[in-house]
């Protein structure tokens, strides 16, 4: 049986429908560097969303992820939000592909998804992260998500702009960022 000659088109549609929310740009992904000698153990812990790039799975306020280092190694990422009053929750499962390159892991939240890219730019472990996603969609555009984290509800607005400014000199499009509420959110 041969394939139609639609069918890289289709896949292209429906990868860009797949990840739709996520800043769609030309070209392949921009080339970056991540933290180096990441320490998964260090990183571990809550960690509050302080900016991001629009995403149709995060609506709410009050955003934070917890990580805990599960005995085989993996990641339970818990990610969780206030919806209008109600606690919504996402359970997700992160790993290290490759030790030698240990900033850049890979999350997913269904086990029939594939799993995602989840690159630590840059961080101090203490204070804040930058984490980036950029998947290629067969060489012609890409698409990318972009967090800003903090273990406070906030972030002092040097470091925001230092974030920005290490996004922008891998070619990142910071422009795409919005700010998440985390107003009445606790601790």
């Amino acid at each position: 049986m041969a394939l139609s000659p639609l069918l890289p088109l289709a896949v292209a549609l429906l990868s860009v429908t797949y990840v739709e929310g996520q800043v769609i740009g030309p070209g392949k992904c921009p080339e970056v560097k991540v933290q180096e000698n990441f320490d998964i153990k260090q990183y571990l812990g809550i960690w509050h969303e302080i900016q991001k790039f629009v995403s149709i799975f995060e609506e709410g306020k009050c955003l934070r992820a917890n990580y805990t280092l599960k005995p085989d190694g993996h990641v339970i990422v818990d990610n969780q939000e206030n919806v209008n009053g109600e606690i919504k929750r996402a359970i997700g499962d992160g790993y290290i592909p490759n030790p030698t390159e240990a900033a850049k892991l890979a999350v997913r939240f269904y086990s029939f998804a594939p799993y995602s890219p989840y690159w630590v730019l840059k961080t101090d472990y203490k204070t804040y992260t930058l984490i980036w996603s950029c998947i290629d969609l067969l060489n012609l555009s890409n698409a990318q998500f972009a967090w800003i984290l903090a273990r406070e509800h906030e972030l002092d607005q040097a470091t925001v702009d230092e974030l920005h400014k290490v996004a922008t000199g891998y070619g990142i499009d910071v422009s795409h960022f919005l700010i998440t509420d985390q107003t009445g959110c606790g601790s």
